[in-house]
């Protein structure tokens, strides 16, 4: 059985973790959407959507993290 005081502070550290990127997530696709439509130059609505396609890149890979964390947790208690 894994130490229960390791689990849980890896359980919190994922949580802050998920929940920072949702923050940083929504700022930075804020910030992409106001560029998105004040841009006038095609080259900056291209770098606007691909900032944002960035973005949700990321807030995948850190979502994806916690699942793994999850999964792991169930398979090993």
């Amino acid at each position: 059985m894994p130490d229960t005081q390791l689990v849980q502070a890896i359980t919190r550290l994922t949580g802050i973790l998920v929940d920072l990127a949702g923050g940083i997530f929504t700022l930075v696709m804020v910030y992409g959407g106001l560029r998105f439509m004040l841009s006038h130059h095609p080259r900056a609505v291209q770098a606007s959507k691909e900032l944002m396609g960035r973005a949700a890149i990321g807030l995948g890979l850190v979502l994806m993290v916690d699942m793994l964390r999850q999964l792991i947790q169930y398979v090993v208690s």
